[in-house]
């Protein structure tokens, strides 16, 4: 072998992006990469259980961090695993890049059984991926990287994918210098800005919505600056959460798809939305809440702009520079209406404490124990699953950017991996709540977490089944079939993986769990049964048809 291969390329390459960490199962196929890696030592591997596990921990990294996300797979089987993984990051533009083998050059694409052949590879990861990349050459393999990396990194994140023959990763090979492209192609039209700025100062009653293209832009200073400026209240997508700490008097928190909300900022003569789509939500039911007054979109992508509701004027940018060049045309604007801000702010404060005291009597206690113990700068992060839809989505506060992290798509399971990935991404003791049924998607993980004493809190809230679908099949049919999966024993099974636990049946335990989780340096699982707790009320999904992974 040379001293320098196709693998010590890819190596180095990711080195260079200052990716400190790669998820990997090891292969016949991917081992010239886990070895060039480990020889060059710039990157730690982390030995996930499943790949799709390991996909989504990159994407638990990446949004975390703002980093690279990267999940290295076998060819075949174990790439057709990533998939899902990579699909929750198309969801939520998440820079998350998979590479795996293939089958050497000699024999790809002749159907003569490989090992692991897999002659569609490049199809299947295009489906959900924006780039995908099978050099055939080693002269190929370093522009092959990059032009993967550059489309990753221009514009709105996605995740993407290469394929490397095993052939090429041992050939001889030259370094390959990787640079990122830069924000200021992105820059917003001089027009664009002004004819923002002439509508911010003709408004008097003005709303900000704020999505995750703003954290993604690294922009929330510059939005918490605006929205001060203005004297404007901040509403956010449920992936904007953090772009303003959600203890400060203008956030209007997560609310506004709450019909309380809505209907309250119907008087706004101004809507600035930057980095959100407008999603419509399961069946569609919030298509039509047409954002009130003008609407000024900003986005990096212009297929959003307009797309969900119409633009009255549209600024397709990155969110930073167009904050920055709105900022600093400040003396043209002036404060909102006082009478108006109060109005919303009373609204918002009424919204909180309905929704509060639909929890119950047990589980504001929970919700507000784990803010008390929970450091401000800690990663919180939700599966699909009750306690998210009634609280931890919206109730539980937010304080700082990148600190919340849930599956964009709707889907269960990926919590669990996704707060691993943020749990080491950021070294900071991270939670993450969970349903039974979308735990036990990944539970392997425990595993991984005690291996790597990830700084990890798995709160477990376990109903013994698919609680969301039990209350919507009897609401809807009157009775409730294949959402029960028995009582599994969480502690015990997290203990024999060397992950230390306990399942608690009272808030005075569970708090007592969480001082202990919190002086563990490692994971911690807390396994919640609900049974003992006071019941909360479920309000999700209203309509007659749910499209929405909502098992957990």
């Amino acid at each position: 072998m040379s001293s320098f291969t196709g693998a010590d390329l890819i190596a180095d390459a990711l080195a260079q992006l200052e990716v400190e960490h790669v998820f990997a199962i090891v292969s016949i196929h991917n081992m010239p990469i886990l070895d060039a890696i480990n020889r060059l030592g710039k990157s730690k591997i982390i030995d996930v259980r499943h790949e799709q596990a390991g996909t989504h921990a990159a994407d638990g990294y990446a949004r975390a961090s703002g980093k690279l996300g990267v999940m290295i797979a076998s060819t075949g089987p174990g790439t057709s695993n990533t998939v899902t993984g990579l699909y929750e990051a198309q969801y939520g533009s998440s820079r998350v890049l998979v590479i795996t083998g293939q089958a050497e050059t000699a024999f790809y694409g002749r159907g003569l059984s490989y090992v692991h052949e897999a002659e569609n590879q490049v199809p299947m990861l295009a489906a959900v991926c924006r780039r995908v990349e099978s050099p055939r050459h080693i002269n190929q393999l370093g522009s092959a990287f990059t032009a993967v990396i550059n489309d990753m990194y221009t514009g709105r994140g996605a995740p993407a994918a290469i394929e490397i023959p095993i052939d090429i990763q041992y050939a001889e090979a030259r370094p390959v210098q990787v640079t990122l492209p830069s924000n200021l192609a992105f820059a917003p039209d001089v027009g664009d800005i002004d004819k923002a700025v002439e509508a911010l100062g003709q408004a008097s009653k003005r709303i900000i919505v704020a999505g995750g293209g703003v954290i993604a832009a690294n922009a929330h200073k510059e939005l918490l600056a605006l929205a001060e400026l203005l004297d404007a209240p901040v509403l956010t997508t449920v992936d904007g959460r953090g772009v303003i700490p959600e203890d400060h008097p203008l956030c209007m928190g997560n609310y506004y798809n709450s019909a309380g909300i809505y209907n309250a900022i119907q008087g706004a003569d101004l809507t600035l939305a930057i980095g959100t789509k407008f999603a419509v939500g399961v069946d569609g039911q919030f298509a039509a809440q047409t954002p009130p007054g003008k609407l000024v979109h900003i986005d990096i992508d212009g297929n959003m702009i307009g797309r969900t509701h119409h633009a009255h004027i549209g600024v397709l940018a990155d969110a930073q520079l167009s904050l920055q060049a709105i900022n600093s045309q400040s003396h043209e604007l002036s404060p909102n209406d006082g009478q108006f801000n109060a109005k919303l702010l009373e609204s918002r404060d009424g919204v909180r404490q309905a929704m509060r005291g639909r929890l119950g009597e047990d589980w504001p206690q929970v919700m507000d124990c784990i803010r008390e113990k929970l450091p401000r700068d800690s990663v919180f992060v939700r599966d699909q699953t009750i306690s998210a839809y009634n609280w931890g989505n919206q109730q539980f506060p937010i304080l700082e950017p990148r600190t919340s992290i849930n599956p964009t798509s709707g889907a269960i399971g990926p919590g669990f991996p996704m707060s691993i990935g943020a749990a080491i991404a950021s070294s900071r003791k991270t939670l993450v709540i969970h349903g039974d049924g979308g735990f036990m998607f990944h539970a392997t993980e425990l595993a991984t977490c005690a291996q790597y004493q990830v700084p990890l809190i798995i709160c477990v809230f376990n109903d013994s089944g698919y609680g969301v679908l039990r209350w919507l099949q009897q609401n809807r049919f009157g009775r409730i079939n294949e959402t029960d999966l028995g009582k599994v024993a969480f502690a015990q099974m997290a203990q024999s993986m060397g992950v230390p636990a306990q399942r608690i049946a009272s808030v005075e335990e569970f708090s007592y769990a969480m001082d202990l989780a919190m002086q563990t340096s490692g994971p911690y699982l807390i396994d919640v049964d609900m049974e003992h707790f006071a019941p909360m009320e479920i309000s999700v999904m209203p309509k007659q048809k749910s499209e929405v992974d909502i098992r957990g």
